[in-house]
């Protein structure tokens, strides 16, 4: 073997996948399962807006003082959208920032949407105040009526 193509062969073995967690390994070996039931950040987008209400995008992005044409960008996928949008969008169409990122939990009209709600707005309280509502939770838990 020359040197390139020894080089080649030993990059072609640096397994990037090594440093994966497994289920994220799964998911890639099954890449055409995964693809078909799990939509991108840019179509979780336009369905959190289309059943928050907002009818277009150009107003979705009005609605937030938004660049229509940012927006717009994040909504058809041709540019990514960063965690810091993804919390305002989230606030104004009432999901989980993880679901629109990443598709984790439920999302907008699935059953359960209140628990997301409940989820939601815990996720955004500061320290003290998670303790504080958890202990609140746990006393209403244990009360009998």
């Amino acid at each position: 073997m020359t040197g390139l193509a020894q080089n080649a062969t030993v990059c072609s073995h640096m397994p990037v996948m090594h440093f994966a967690l497994s289920d994220c390994k799964r998911l890639l070996r099954n890449r055409s399962v995964y693809r078909d039931g799990m939509s991108d950040p840019s179509e979780r987008l336009r369905i959190a807006r289309l059943r928050a209400g907002f009818e277009t995008a150009k107003d979705a992005a009005d609605s937030m003082g938004l660049p229509v044409s940012t927006y717009l960008g994040h909504e058809n996928g041709s540019r990514g959208y960063p965690a810091k949008k993804a919390e305002i969008y989230a606030r104004k169409f009432k999901v989980r920032e993880q679901w629109l990122l990443y598709g984790v939990g439920e999302g907008p009209g699935d059953k359960g949407d209140r628990n997301a709600e409940i989820i939601s707005i815990f996720d955004h309280l500061p320290p003290l105040k998670k303790a504080e509502a958890l202990g609140y939770l746990r006393a209403l838990a244990n009360q009998t009526d």
